[in-house]
């Protein structure tokens, strides 16, 4: 069973199990009622969605099934600002919640790494991060010790980290040095990863967990004629070998997206294909020929590329 995902709609979060199989519908939905006066920010449930969290500015809490309230994690000091945002996502195995606290701009000290019991809120381990960030978004790596943390700092940029808990009880934690380039997926064999630059110019893959680039694909590659086009932070892994590119523009006042299928072994372009995408945020790629948008509701809809 892949990850759970899950949708926050007028306090509502809704959280759905993907099936291995792309014939297979979306489900089992369960409904956490989340009573906040607070913005929610982030929400994420656990594997089995027995329990799942959601962060404010000043604090995480985790809900049951019933709408019970299992433990509460105050950020504290509390802040006024709605920015930055806080992130958070559970392990594969649903043990521990990984939490970004942006901590810099809301004066309490430097950006912080937490990672929590999922079952107990308690506070296993924690890293200080050389950021200064307004957000950020983790992505799980199919090997379920790692995760890839991507901490945007507006303007100065984006730094991506790897992590893990070690044998010790504390994080493992290494910065990719890089300030210009976004995370967007995890390939499905856990073998690469996929960025893109910071100026929206060209997207690239990475061998894992070095770094190494091993293609770089221009906007040029896309679009014969290159103007007021970009690579959009966002697409991901179709499969191992193709990956969906997103080449976002404006025509008369009103910005358009298209998507185009990339055959990562030879660098080439495969053409545009139908995504069925609205709102271009909510593009999901599952690594296995299959996709996730959002129909007019709010839910998630799958398609796929096999017919």
């Amino acid at each position: 069973m892949k990850p759970a995902i899950t949708r926050y709609r007028n306090g509502e979060l809704r959280a759905y199990q993907i099936p291995d199989s792309i014939d297979n519908p979306l489900g089992p939905v369960v409904t956490y009622r989340i009573e906040s006066d607070d913005e929610v920010q982030s929400h994420a449930a656990a594997p089995n969605l027995d329990r799942a969290v959601y962060t404010t500015r000043n604090k995480v809490e985790c809900l049951s099934q019933n709408g019970g309230i299992l433990w509460r994690y105050e950020l504290e000091p509390h802040t006024p600002e709605r920015l930055p945002r806080t992130a958070c996502i559970f392990s594969l195995d649903g043990a521990w919640l990984w939490l970004y606290r942006p901590d810099a701009m809301s004066d309490r000290g430097p950006d912080l790494l937490v990672v929590l019991r999922a079952d107990t809120g308690e506070v296993v381990a924690q890293v200080e991060l050389d950021t200064v960030g307004q957000g950020a978004q983790f992505m799980q790596h199919p090997d379920g010790r790692h995760i890839m943390l991507d901490v945007g700092e507006g303007q100065d940029g984006v730094k991506i980290f790897l992590a893990s808990l070690n044998n010790g009880g504390g994080i493992d934690l290494h910065s990719y040095g890089w300030d210009d380039r976004a995370l967007i997926d995890v390939a499905p064999n856990g073998q690469c990863f996929m960025t893109v630059d910071h100026g929206r110019l060209d997207v690239a893959f990475h061998a894992f967990p070095s770094g190494e680039e091993v293609l770089r694909l221009p906007v040029e590659d896309f679009v014969s004629e290159c103007g007021d086009e970009f690579i959009d932070w966002s697409g991901g892994f179709l499969n191992t070998d193709i990956a969906a590119i997103v080449i976002t523009g404006e025509l008369n006042d009103e910005e358009w997206h298209h998507y185009y299928k990339a055959d990562l072994r030879t660098g080439e372009s495969l053409g545009r294909f139908e995504a069925h995408c609205s709102e271009i945020d909510s593009f999901q790629t599952l690594g296995d020929d299959s996709w996730i948008v959002s129909d007019l509701n709010g839910d998630p809809v799958r398609y796929s590329l096999v017919v």
